[in-house]
């Protein structure tokens, strides 16, 4: 073993009992008492509801999300999650009981998820848009037809397509492919609305709107004839009846497994549910245009038009290793996520190998916490691998052993599963909720399920999103964890792990990766990247490889302005956007003024708050935080002309004139 220095020896000697009978001098318990691991948090896996704040506060709001709890299952929580992601704060929620003349007339504006209401509550809405204000409905009961300009027709399209019609103003800059939606959709005849999007099939278009809007007496509303929130949901998370049934032909469960027939193979390039949430939110700045300018925050730090989320696997991969790949992220100015699989070590090897670590004699094959220390304090992300396939919960109580009885811990808040596998529908997710987990990168782009019939492979968007957004369970409610996509994986272009992969040269594989990254700039969508670390402990041409590759995606993504940062720290971001407030919204049609108060807890990098440039009769003329002006950008954003102002931490008191 060498020669000890003194100071070595002596620290060896006073941990030289590492049983629990011999563990008396200098320390020597507290380290066997360590090996043992920290116990989990063990947490409720839910988020808090969205209606928390119920009666609803005096805070100036423009926007009242009601949650309709008689949807079957009730969606109204994470129609707040879709309106929190796509960047609309400036709401309050509340139930049914909120359904009352006094209390509508205080917003501008009305959302209301679906679910069958009585005719009170219709006349209620009635009196409320005929007054002025804007409603606008998910699959609302066909006896309210007449509010929205149209007529029930006999019939339903269920698990078809929509169309976004360009030839309407809310309409402009979207996909012109017809997109999948989940569901059911009402069949309507126009009576007075427009159009926004027509039900279609996969090529044709349907006689029947999937989107309107309508004038009805002073006010406007808007009607989605199927349930837009149970659609994404869906889109998202997959076909819940495809649970627990191996469809791919690879062993053991995976998350895209739910997906098989469930997603039009031909429509991978296109962020489905993400293009109906921009919808939605569309409408919601539309219809509140001649209003109010209603501010939205952007998706990505410092108004970046992307990210790429950087992630890898190591399984027990040596300390080098994993430095190959960190100096080339640190290279081009990011951070990344190590997902690590320690060995399943006993206690006593545990012990031993901390001992080393104690005394100043790492083992250079072995991660030690110093390592991990070290990596952490340059930013980076070090978590969790487990292997589940003993069981979920059997695998995660086993390897939160390990990884904390190595000195690893915390363990941080974003994981991936070791060969992603996943149980049930969600169970997966909400195990790791209960462990404290807050992102989960489980859904995977990886299997033959992603070749066309005619030998094609296709890349993209199989949730629908590259967008971070929590989880749903079968009864609606929400978890408290985030589902981000993995849609660029190296096993899926250079890798080995799979009999039928497809092994792309790297020039082809960069390419694809490269158009991936592309694709992500214009949908305006976080890339999360998967690259094995285990390659660079391999040697040789698979070293060679994996770094070709790697370089020339980190490249792409720093060419392009896109941040390149680990899972933790996108989460960290993700998470305060959300917690932004937008309250005490006033405009003052006389001085064309906006008035608002936004709460911007500490970020990782800047927000940025997006206003429209225009509103009837005036455009954008001066911003300022605190009575000082501030500069603002300019520019349109899928064919809607926005002004883009970078915001600071802390409470800010905001003015917007247009002249």
């Amino acid at each position: 073993m060498g020669s000890f220095t003194r100071r070595q020896f002596l620290k060896m000697s006073g941990a030289a009992g590492l049983t629990v009978a011999m563990a008396g001098a200098f320390g020597g318990y507290r380290l066997w008492e360590d090996t043992g691991g920290r116990p989990p948090p063990l947490r409720s896996p839910f988020a808090e509801p969205p209606d928390r704040r119920w009666p609803l506060s005096d805070g100036e709001a423009p926007i009242l999300l009601i949650l309709n709890e008689r949807g079957s299952p009730p969606g109204g929580a994470f129609l707040a999650e879709i309106l929190r992601t796509e960047g609309l704060n400036a709401f309050q929620s509340a139930s049914r009981a909120a359904m009352r003349p006094e209390i509508l007339e205080r917003f501008p504006m009305v959302v209301l998820s679906t679910g069958a209401l009585d005719t009170v509550e219709g006349e209620v809405l009635r009196r409320y848009v005929a007054q002025g204000g804007c409603l606008v409905a998910i699959r609302p009961p066909r006896h309210l037809a007449d509010l929205f300009g149209l007529e029930p027709v006999a019939g339903e399209t269920a698990e078809g397509y929509v169309r976004i019609r360009e030839d309407h103003p809310l309409g402009r800059g979207f996909p012109r492919e017809t997109l999948q939606f989940h569901g059911v959709a009402d069949h309507y005849r126009l009576s007075g609305a427009e159009a926004i999007a027509s039900l279609a099939g996969k090529t044709g278009d349907l006689p029947f709107p999937a989107v309107t809007l309508h004038r009805f007496g002073e006010g406007k509303a808007g009607l989605w004839a199927f349930d837009l929130v149970g659609s994404i949901v869906r889109t998202r998370q997959g076909n819940p009846a495809m649970s627990h049934q191996e469809r791919d032909g690879l062993h053991g469960l995976r998350a895209h497994e739910l997906f098989d027939g469930w997603i039009d193979l031909d429509r991978l390039g296109i962020p489905q549910a993400d293009v109906l949430m921009r919808l939605l939110s569309r409408m919601i700045t539309g219809m509140l245009l001649d209003r109010l300018p209603l501010p939205r925050l952007w998706y990505f730090p410092e108004g970046a038009p992307a990210i790429l989320v950087a992630t890898g696997d190591a399984h027990n991969t040596p300390p080098p290793a994993v430095e190959e790949v960190l100096r080339r992220v640190e290279k081009r100015g990011g951070t990344f996520s190590v997902y690590y699989a320690p060995l399943s070590r006993d206690r006593l090897q545990r012990a031993w190998h901390r001992l080393l670590d104690w005394i100043d004699r790492p083992a250079g094959h072995v991660v030690l916490p110093e390592h991990v220390r070290s990596w952490r304090a340059r930013g980076h992300e070090f978590g969790i691998h487990p292997y589940v396939e003993e069981g979920l919960e059997a695998g995660w109580r086993r390897y939160w052993e390990v990884f904390t009885g190595m000195g690893y811990g915390p363990v941080p808040p974003t994981v991936r599963t070791h060969r992603v596998l996943w149980s049930g529908w969600v169970e997966t997710a909400r195990v790791q909720a209960t462990y404290g987990i807050r992102m989960n990168l489980d859904f995977y782009h990886v299997g033959p399920m992603f070749r066309k019939a005619d030998g094609e492979w296709v890349f993209g968007y199989f949730t629908g999103s590259g967008l971070p957004m929590r989880f749903v369970d079968e009864e609606g409610r929400v978890l408290d964890i985030y589902q981000q996509l993995t849609a660029l994986v190296d096993e899926q272009l250079i890798g080995w792990t799979w009999p039928q992969a497809p092994r792309f040269p790297v020039s082809t594989a960069l390419d694809i990766s490269r158009a991936l990254i592309r694709n992500a700039v214009e949908q305006s969508e976080a890339l999360a990247l998967q690259a094995h670390v285990d390659p660079f402990a391999i040697g040789g041409e698979a070293a060679e490889t994996q770094a070709r590759w790697l370089e020339g995606v980190l490249d792409e993504a720093a060419g392009r302005g896109i941040p390149i940062w680990s899972a933790q720290r996108w989460l960290e971001f993700v998470e305060a956007r959300e917690r932004t407030e937008l309250e005490a919204l006033r405009w003052d049609p006389e001085s064309r003024t906006l008035h608002l108060r936004v709460t911007a807890p500490p970020v990782p990098s800047r927000l940025t708050m997006a206003l429209p440039l225009e509103v009837p009769g005036g455009r954008l003329s001066e911003v300022q935080i605190h009575g000082a002006s501030v500069p603002h950008s300019e520019w349109s954003w899928q064919g809607f002309p926005y002004a883009w102002i970078p915001l600071p931490s802390g409470i800010l008191q905001i003015s917007v004139r247009y002249a």
